[in-house]
């Protein structure tokens, strides 16, 4: 903890965002699960977030990358070091003719709400999808009717040595939940190219995406999203409902009822009840149909593989 303290205090003065030391990540994580980061710092402004990566680059300082919040697992003990806390940094969005530029921080719902707003469709696949564009474009996130790299123009990214580089869609290399961000880099802003529609057409579809989703997932108890990438040609979802495994609960946590591939916080869960659900699914799995589920949320920390 004094080596923490002594983080904060040579920040303090040099960057203009909050500095919080011991913050609880369960009040920053969609699932409200996970201990204290031993700082967490929310930068002002890029000077701010330029100034924490060189820190941490020079002096060896481990560094986790927080938006929203979506699709993240903490553990409980908490997390070493530097957490940098971009939802309240790059929340600037604008359009222009067919191009819709946005800040990392920016929440999906909104990017949507614009897209439709302007007319310009692309993005409606991307309906119910939490957290910010940051995030998302880091795991390409979608659903089986789009992923946000579709339409995705270019990102613009800072690493470690202050440098900023902007990275075209070709060049992020994405694929099904991944894209090959260059090491050490953070996402910044992105910049998507879409086709001119009536705003009525594109309402439209989200709201019958919307209906689809609250039908179909547990969108009344807190999860992180899907758990598990889909498999070639298979869903995660039915092979765990395969193995007979939706609605098994472990302390506060639940396979939900509802759709195989969430786990929910019914009541207080821990990032161990969480990781128990987790490797019973994929054991069970394994076992009766021969599948090596892989992980799509991201477990801070974690020695599961995949």
């Amino acid at each position: 903890m004094l080596e923490m303290l002594s983080l904060q205090e040579r920040f303090h003065g040099l960057i203009r965002g909050q500095i919080l030391v011991e913050e609880p990540l369960a009040l920053h994580t969609y699932f409200h699960v996970g201990g204290p980061a031993d700082v967490m710092v929310f930068p002002a402004d890029l000077g701010d977030l330029k100034l924490l990566l060189k820190t941490a680059r020079d002096e060896a300082i481990p560094v986790l990358i927080l938006g929203g919040g979506s699709n993240m697992l903490v553990p409980d003990d908490g997390v070493r070091g530097l957490v940098i806390n971009l939802s309240r940094t790059f929340l600037d969005i604008e359009a222009a003719d067919k191009r819709i530029r946005c800040g990392a921080g920016v929440r999906m719902s909104r990017l949507l709400a614009l897209s439709a707003m302007r007319g310009l469709t692309g993005l409606e696949g991307l309906t119910g999808i939490p957290g910010t564009v940051g995030g998302a474009i880091k795991g390409n996130a979608g659903t089986p009717t789009g992923a946000i790299a579709d339409h995705l123009d270019w990102i613009r990214v800072v690493n470690g040595l202050g440098e900023e580089r902007v990275v075209s869609r070709d060049a992020l290399g994405a694929g099904y939940r991944r894209t090959a961000l260059p090491s050490g880099s953070v996402i910044v802003d992105a910049c998507f190219t879409l086709a001119p529609a009536t705003a009525a057409e594109i309402r439209g579809t989200i709201s019958r995406l919307l209906v689809r989703r609250n039908l179909t997932q547990p969108v009344t108890v807190r999860s992180a999203g899907c758990i598990f990438k889909n498999p070639p040609g298979d869903f995660a979802g039915r092979l765990v409902e395969r193995a007979g495994l939706k609605g098994l609960r472990h302390g506060g946590a639940q396979i939900s009822e509802k759709h195989g591939n969430f786990i929910v916080n019914l009541d207080g869960a821990t990032a161990a009840d969480v990781l128990w659900l987790i490797e019973r699914a994929r054991t069970e799995v394994m076992m009766k149909t021969g599948v090596a589920l892989e992980l799509e949320i991201q477990v801070v920390g974690s020695p599961i593989a995949g």
